[in-house]
């Protein structure tokens, strides 16, 4: 099996938090709010330029609520990521977004992505989009901590009736930005899910048939969800989970604008940053 020194090695020559940040310069006027997240990886290396940031935070500054409170996802999306470059907590930018992100929360005590106008009576929430929720209203100081354990409460239950919609390894993402880690059981069971379906190759099925025998994009997504709420370079499942990423890093680094591997180069970078095999 190959060694930590090697993985590190050979991600940290393929410069993936500098190719997301070329990716994402040079289509800036393109960045669609809900996938702001994107910039997440580059804000949080340690090369990370004030010059970024400020782009980022100038380009969150310039839009109207609207735009923002369009979807669900994309107001929880942009104030994630004002939180990260800086942006004020007190502003009505923070304040607006937060009410009209409270304002969607369904009979249910979930949130589903798009907002409550655009769905039927009686819609259930979604546990990824509740999640996201969570965590935006932890980093924004947006709610009681009653509140926060309602949420949590909602996720518990659709963890046992719906084991999260099929999209456990984004739930965690967001639950570990929360700060939900391996201390809840729900946290414990769905990790151990994802590491029980692992391939033999290191891969997870991807979300379509196609991909079945592996799927690059989820297979950085489930690294990302893993790591969020604390595996560590320790457990095989994530070792070889980067061996199949390292198998296939080109097609990670030749990610196009507007394509899915995009996502997957954020999703695995966010993973080797927070297990330290790049900075």
């Amino acid at each position: 099996m190959i060694t930590v020194k090697d993985l590190q090695k050979d991600f940290c020559e393929k410069g993936l938090i500098e190719r997301l940040r070329r990716l994402l310069l040079e289509n800036r006027e393109k960045w669609p709010t809900t996938d702001l997240y994107l910039t997440h990886p580059i804000l949080k290396s340690k090369k990370c330029t004030n010059e970024f940031k400020q782009i980022v935070l100038k380009f969150i500054e310039s839009k109207q609520l609207e735009e923002i409170c369009g979807l669900v996802n994309s107001a929880t999306s942009t104030l994630l990521t004002y939180v990260l470059v800086g942006g004020s907590l007190g502003s009505e930018l923070v304040g607006n977004t937060t009410n009209w992100i409270l304002a969607q929360r369904l009979e249910d005590d979930g949130w589903h992505w798009k907002p409550k106008s655009k769905l039927p009576k009686g819609a259930r929430g979604e546990a990824w989009s509740t999640a996201a929720v969570f965590a935006t209203l932890k980093a924004v100081n947006g709610a009681d901590p009653k509140y926060l354990d309602n949420i949590v409460a909602f996720l518990s239950k659709d963890w046992i009736a719906n084991r999260w919609g099929g999209f456990s390894e984004v739930t965690l993402i967001y639950l570990g930005v929360g700060g939900i880690g391996t201390r809840y059981s729900m946290v414990r069971d769905a990790a151990s899910l994802l590491r029980e379906s692992q391939l033999p190759n290191g891969a997870w099925k991807g979300y379509s048939d196609r991909t079945a025998e592996g799927g690059l994009f989820r297979t950085c997504v489930v690294l990302n969800g893993l790591t969020a709420v604390d595996l560590q370079l320790s457990d095989k499942v994530v070792l070889r989970g980067l061996e199949f990423a390292r198998s296939n890093i080109d097609r990670i680094t030749e990610a196009k604008w507007g394509g899915i591997l995009i996502q997957g180069l954020c999703n695995l970078s966010s993973a080797l940053l927070r297990l330290k095999l790049i900075e």
